[in-house]
């Protein structure tokens, strides 16, 4: 008799876009998580969602959902 496989655990993707680039995520993914995942340091960004700066506070309990689109800043010093 055969084995019917049904997977458990089926891991579900958004898409958001960070400065007109598409990439996938998994649902529930975090903003740090995800700034995180890309190798960058939070250290002189921003990243702004509709037009706010999301405070680097609110990274971790900001959760990514489907289409969002983010926009990252660098800061940049000097004369």
């Amino acid at each position: 008799m055969p084995v019917n496989f049904i997977p458990v655990n089926i891991l579900k993707v958004v898409k958001v876009k960070l400065n007109d680039r598409e990439y996938s995520v998994a649902e529930g993914t975090s903003l740090a998580a995800f700034i995180a995942s890309l190798g960058m340091s939070p250290r002189g960004i921003a990243v702004a969602m509709e037009g706010r700066v999301i405070p680097k506070t609110e990274w971790d309990d900001t959760i990514l959902s489907d289409a969002m689109e983010l926009m990252l800043i660098h800061a940049v010093s000097g004369g």
